[in-house]
């Protein structure tokens, strides 16, 4: 099985492709420049600039070239940060969209074409909580997964009956071994050294380090899902299968009282 994970340079999507290795799947991985990645990676590193239509052209072209067929993309390309909606500028959502939208429309708009050629195939979008519930102060982000859900839900139906399934996984923020924030999350550029945005992304940090959810369970279901039969369009995992129901069944008033306590608590900090 021939298996594409794009944004693989680091974090879970770095994680996903060498598990899928240990799984037996032939992998590519994807970064803006590997030149000079270290040679004795587990699986084949390709230059893909997801903003860039030229560039996703190219890379699904060099796997076809290589093998012929493409079995399965996973989409782990994202961009996130946090701010109000004072604060962003349309610029940084612009870039922001053009990478977690627009970037996975490109390349699902490569290999649907591909997938449909061959008689099938799988297409995984990866979500978050953003997905499920708008978070105040990251606006950008959440109304970007929102879109991201909505066009894999339509994805996923006008593909039925060409046999290629599209999956969204909703995973919570999973505790890895790096920075708190940096160039996977950050604060925007204009907010001022008091604003509370600063306290979101310390909240961010803590739920992070604090999250049972890992890269390596993460990527345990996401080959547990390639290998069923029937797939389904959403995977909730951890907090975001309650949050589903609390979603789909509970009165706003109830939302609004979770996202509040949400707000409250980065406002009182690690020692609440």
């Amino acid at each position: 099985m021939i298996a594409l994970v794009t944004g693989a340079s680091g974090g879970f999507g770095e994680t996903l492709a060498a598990f899928l290795v240990d799984k037996g799947m032939t992998v590519y991985g994807t970064m803006r420049n590997p030149e000079g990645r270290d040679r004795d990676d587990r699986f084949t590193m390709l230059p893909m600039e997801a903003t860039d239509s030229a560039s996703v052209k190219a890379c699904i072209a060099e796997v076809l070239q290589r093998e012929g067929r493409i079995d399965v993309v996973i989409n782990c390309v994202n961009q996130m940060f946090i701010g109000s909606a004072e604060e962003q500028t349309i610029e940084e959502v612009q870039s922001l969209y053009d990478t977690n939208v627009f970037g996975v429309m490109r390349i699902c708009k490569e290999v649907v074409p591909v997938m449909r050629e061959q008689g099938g195939g799988t297409i995984i979008n990866m979500s978050s909580l953003g997905g499920l519930i708008a978070v105040p102060f990251m606006s950008a982000y959440t109304s970007a997964k929102f879109a991201l859900e909505a066009y894999s839900e339509a994805l996923y139906h006008e593909l039925h009956a060409d046999h290629v399934d599209v999956v969204i996984m909703q995973p919570v923020a999973m505790r890895m071994e790096r920075p708190a924030s940096g160039a996977h999350l950050r604060v925007v550029e204009y907010a001022s050294a008091d604003s509370f945005s600063h306290e979101m992304l310390a909240q961010m940090a803590r739920d992070t380090a604090a999250s049972k959810l890992t890269p390596v369970m993460v990527a345990e279901k996401v080959a547990e899902i390639i290998a069923r039969k029937k797939k389904p369009l959403r995977v909730p995992m951890d907090r975001a299968i309650p949050l589903t129901l609390i979603k789909r069944l509970a009165p706003q008033a109830l939302l609004d009282r979770m996202i509040r306590g949400l707000v409250q608590g980065a406002k009182r900090g690690p020692n609440a």
